[in-house]
């Protein structure tokens, strides 16, 4: 099970706190949906979390049906009437008809899955020309403060690697482990963003925000709660290395932010 599943995780925070996904992300995934000549009818959003991709599908597909093993994060996801929510995980879609879906999501979570499994069970439900997208964030890069990147990898490096899930490093690795089965899927599009060795791809998760809203967002990390349940009466480690970085780059209480994400989008079409 991971942190997020915990019925003491902090949905609400995870919900307002974490990064959203802009119009640009779904512009992508619709272009190549429509390229083989997808529909717009049913959408599976997987691990949905508390809601955010499904309500964006809802715009867009008639009906949206949005699973997580977590019922705390579903208690708290966005109402929608054209939303279906339900406990279900990702490697048993047994509940939805073979060939009755046209789009399959998997946003910030494909790490966490029997990824066999689920390009197993995603293939089953798609339509002919169905679309799959799994999409991810890494660590995030301040635009105007380049040593914030390496300065806040070592720091999660040195405080947090002993409450880190090995899962996470399939994110760290761009998700570059998972084989899509050619059998299953075809034309399997991937984009990278490093922010240092892909110059030519851009930036899928762009941003403003103040210092206390960067630290709301670090404090969702999972292995910082894994952190806080192992180490109760220590001293915040988040709130010093804001800290630090505040006197190390001069930041003022009202300084603006401009933040990216490394990221990858990959996106397949099943094959019929």
């Amino acid at each position: 099970m991971t942190t997020f599943a915990h019925t003491d995780f902090n949905s609400s925070a995870y919900s307002a706190y974490r990064p959203t996904y802009g119009k640009e992300l779904y512009e992508k995934i619709y272009s190549f949906h429509r390229s083989h000549n997808g529909r717009f009818d049913n959408a599976l959003d997987v691990a949905t979390g508390t809601g955010q991709v499904a309500i964006e599908l809802s715009k867009s597909f008639k009906q949206v049906y949005a699973i997580d093993v977590s019922s705390t994060m579903l208690q708290n996801a966005i109402k929608n009437p054209d939303i279906t929510y339900s406990i279900s995980s990702a490697e048993d879609l047994s509940q939805f008809s073979s060939n009755s879906i046209d789009l399959v999501t998997a946003a910030q979570s494909a790490h966490w899955f029997n990824i066999t499994e689920f390009f197993k069970e995603s293939f089953r439900v798609l339509k002919p020309q169905g679309t799959l997208a799994i999409w991810a964030y890494g660590q995030n890069i301040l635009r105007d403060y380049p040593d914030f990147k390496h300065l806040t990898k070592k720091f999660v490096e040195d405080e947090f690697r002993t409450y880190w899930s090995k899962e996470l490093d399939t994110i760290g690795n761009f998700y570059r482990d998972f084989k899509f089965p050619e059998e299953m899927f075809q034309t399997v599009k991937w984009e990278i963003y490093d922010g240092e060795e892909t110059p030519d791809a851009e930036p899928l998760f762009i941003t403003e925000w103040t210092i206390p809203r960067l630290v709301k967002y670090f404090k969702t990390w999972s292995f910082y709660k894994n952190y806080l349940t192992a180490n109760p009466n220590s001293p915040d480690p988040i709130d010093k290395h804001i800290a630090d970085l505040t006197q190390l780059f001069g930041w003022k209480d009202n300084e603006m932010l401009q933040i990216h994400w490394q990221s990858v989008l990959i996106l397949a079409e099943k094959r019929s």
